[in-house]
């Protein structure tokens, strides 16, 4: 080649072309392993057939490039079908891996998030670089954008807090339904610490409330064949990514 100098042509003599990507780095990038790396913001999954429910289809372009992008869902939590406790809560969701989380507030927002890891009831926090919150609709839905999207921040670290004895807890205290004996509808947000803030700096994912009382909670997992291999089944105690 004529653009080589000197010492890439003796290079390429002996050991071959240069690559383009050395070493095969290309077979790790974010197209084969997108849960390596922090969610895409500005990217939407397109429409799956089988999203026949409503809600799946909403949630659906928060999914690009995550393991659920292009997996059919189905709702696998209804607190107001199944239970605004913690026992129904890990009696529908454990051991069935990456999942989206969906809440409803009684001033109508809508928010939930993306846990990559699941739960399995351990009382472990499950870190993933890949966790996001997100918020549909309202001021946010723009253009092609359902919404927004809010990143893990400060390391993959405590994405979830899998407690046995608690529901949903997004870091802890960017996104937590703790299901309190005596207010079970009761969830906070305190963005920042695990997940990041909204553009205007506001700190939580009610609009400006702290807390609120939610209206619906429901979980979304993906779909999988009969002895189909499930992703993050079982505890992950040095798990760092």
């Amino acid at each position: 080649d004529e653009d080589q100098d000197p010492i890439e042509k003796i290079f390429g003599f002996f050991f071959g072309a240069k690559e383009e990507k050395p070493m095969g780095m290309d077979r790790f990038g974010p197209e084969r392993f997108p849960e390596q790396y922090p969610c895409v913001k500005d990217q939407w999954a397109d429409p799956v057939e089988t999203d026949m429910d409503g809600e799946m289809a909403k949630i659906r372009p928060f999914l690009k490039n995550t393991n659920l992008e292009t997996r059919g869902l189905k709702l696998t939590y209804d607190a107001n079908r199944d239970g605004w406790d913690a026992t129904s809560f890990h009696n529908c969701v454990d051991k069935k891996g990456g999942a989206v989380v969906l809440c409803t507030t009684r001033m109508g927002i809508v928010c939930g998030g993306y846990n990559p890891k699941g739960w399995v009831g351990y009382g472990e926090a499950r870190g993933s670089i890949a966790a996001f919150l997100f918020i549909l609709g309202g001021q946010y839905a723009k253009g092609d954008a359902p919404g927004i999207k809010l990143q893990k921040v400060g390391g993959p670290g405590l994405a979830q807090m899998d407690m046995p004895e608690a529901g949903v807890s997004f870091g802890a205290d960017s996104l937590v339904i703790p299901f309190a004996d005596d207010n079970p509808r009761l969830a906070r947000s305190k963005l920042g610490s695990y997940y990041e803030r909204l553009p205007d700096g506001t700190n939580t994912v009610f609009g400006k409330d702290a807390a609120v009382q939610l209206r619906d909670l429901k979980v979304y997992h993906g779909v999988y064949e009969e002895g189909e291999y499930i992703p993050f089944t079982d505890a992950e105690p040095f798990a760092l990514y």
